[in-house]
This record gives C-alpha cells, sequence and structure tokens, in this order.
C-alpha cells in the first residue's frame, strides 16, 4: 500500500522570533539613524552659532573702526541728543552686510565729566541678531534688553575718551614747544626784558617773539607758528580733525601788561575745549 509523506511540521514559534529579530534590528537601526540625525542637528546648530559669533565680532571690529573714523560727526549734538545718522547708513558706511535680520541700535549722545572741567560724549551701539523663539530685542530710555537675542556692544566711550587723551598729549607738546621757542627768542643776545611780549606775533602790539604769523589776535597753531622754526608746527589739527588756535587776547591770554600769557585751545566736537595757558616769566 502507497503512502505519501508526511510534511515537516511547522513551528509557530520560529515565525514569530524572526518577526521580533526583524522588530529589534529595525528599532537598533532606528535609533542608531535617529542618533545620527540628532548628532548632525547639533553640530549644524553649534556651526550655526559659531557663524553668528564671528559674525558679531566682525561687525563690532568694523563699527569700532567707522566710530573711531567719524566721531567728530558722530559726537557733535552734545548730551542727549540723537544719532545724526540712521541704523542702516551706520551699517552701510562700517561695511556690515545684514544677515539674520541683525538689528543695530544706538543710544542717545551721552557725556562724562572729563579733564579740565570739560565732558567726554559719546554714544553707545548694540548689534543684535534675534533669538529663534521669544521677544525681540529693544532699546527704550537708554537701557538695552536683548530677550535671548546674540548681541554685540560698541562702547563711544571708550573711543572718545583714547581720542580726548591723544588731544591732552599733543597740547602737552605744543605747549612745551612754545615755551621753548619763547625762552629761545626771551634769551638771545643774553638780554631778558619782561616787558616785551614774546609770545605776540611780531608787530602786535609790543610783540617780538618768534611767530611771524602776519596778523594779530586769534590764529591758527599753523598760521601762529609757520615759519617760527618750530619742530612739529605743522600739527594744525587735533585728533578730532579740528583746528588748534592760539590766543594773546581774551580768556586766560594777558597782552596788556607783564606778565604776559597765550592761551591754546583745541576744541571738542560736541563743545568746550581743552586749553592750555602759558605765562611769560618774568
Amino acid at each position: 500500500m502507497y503512502s505519501q509523506p508526511l510534511s515537516k511540521r511547522e513551528h509557530p514559534e520560529a515565525g514569530i522570533s524572526a518577526i521580533l529579530l526583524v522588530l529589534v534590528l529595525m528599532f537598533f537601526v532606528g535609533a542608531v539613524f535617529a542618533g545620527v540625525i540628532a548628532r548632525m542637528n547639533l553640530n549644524s546648530h553649534q556651526a550655526l552659532k559659531q557663524e553668528k559669533v564671528l559674525f558679531l565680532q566682525r561687525a563690532r571690529s568694523q563699527l569700532q573702526h567707522w566710530y573711531a573714523g567719524n566721531a567728530t560727526a558722530f559726537d557733535a549734538h552734545g548730551n542727549g541728543s540723537t544719532s545724526p545718522f540712521t541704523d542702516s547708513q551706520i551699517l552701510t558706511m562700517a561695511g556690515i552686510q545684514q544677515r539674520w535680520n541683525a538689528k543695530l541700535f544706538v543710544s542717545n549722545e551721552q557725556c562724562t565729566p572729563a579733564a579740565q572741567n570739560t565732558e567726554i560724549c559719546y554714544h553707545t551701539l548694540w548689534l543684535a541678531v534675534p533669538s529663534m523663539s521669544g521677544a525681540a530685542p529693544t532699546l527704550q530710555n537708554g537701557q538695552f534688553e536683548a530677550n535671548g537675542a546674540t548681541y554685540t556692544t560698541v562702547s563711544g566711550l571708550a573711543i572718545e575718551t583714547n581720542l580726548f587723551n591723544q588731544a591732552i598729549r599733543q597740547m602737552t607738546t605744543l605747549s612745551t614747544l612754545l615755551e621753548s621757542g619763547a625762552a629761545s627768542a626771551n634769551s638771545s643776545g643774553g638780554v631778558h626784558d619782561a616787558n616785551l611780549d614774546w609770545f605776540a606775533p611780531n608787530g602786535c602790539g609790543n610783540g617780538d617773539g618768534p611767530w611771524p604769523a602776519g596778523a594779530c589776535g586769534t590764529l591758527s597753531w599753523t598760521a601762529y607758528a609757520r615759519g617760527s622754526g618750530l619742530s612739529g608746527s605743522e600739527s594744525g589739527s587735533n585728533p578730532w580733525g579740528l583746528t588748534i588756535t592760539v590766543t594773546d587776547a581774551g580768556g586766560e591770554a594777558n597782552n596788556t601788561a607783564a606778565p604776559y600769557a597765550v592761551e591754546l585751545k583745541s576744541p571738542l566736537p560736541w563743545g568746550g575745549s581743552i586749553t592750555s595757558v602759558l605765562s611769560e616769566p618774568l
């Protein structure tokens, strides 16, 4: 009697195991893939953050350079005044290309006391890249609120203080040149005459100094010292590009009686002057 061979008995547990293995492999691959994606996103986020930081660092340097070159016009209007330039004008003049909706904020001009009863006036600038979430940065009543933005600050005080100190040193140098020139003229021939105004240009009153200005009263340093032989006499402008003047009448100057005195003035963009008064020795 012929009989068919028995088929191999199937085990359902084997199929379930295969499915579980596939699921485990899928979960593992998914986890690895998700980790890779998360890592890529993190790297991308960090790269973007670093790129924004580098952008702001470069922009800060550009703003500082622009400010120093335009300090005279920028800070010429005094305490409480608004910027004479718009935000977009400043960014353009500084050579900064707009990225990530970066916004420039400029404070009103503010002043702080300085040497010789003068003051230093300046603006403060903030360049901010807004955060992806949250409120936008603001400037209210002189107070900058970042609200999560990445930003950089440029202090005009540091820039103007540097220019102010340069002007002080320049006035010291010019005063020394003036004193030495007058002393040389005063002692020429071995005769000292306190009744001659050695600071007054020759031909002005009883002036007999080495200053062939050809005019009297208030003169630019360049005109006053022209032809006097003083080294450095070409330095007729201060660090803001404003004209330094010399006068032997008015202010603290004295051209009427010994001891005669002359006054140098180095004007400040926001008003007032750095001064130096020199008296002729008796």
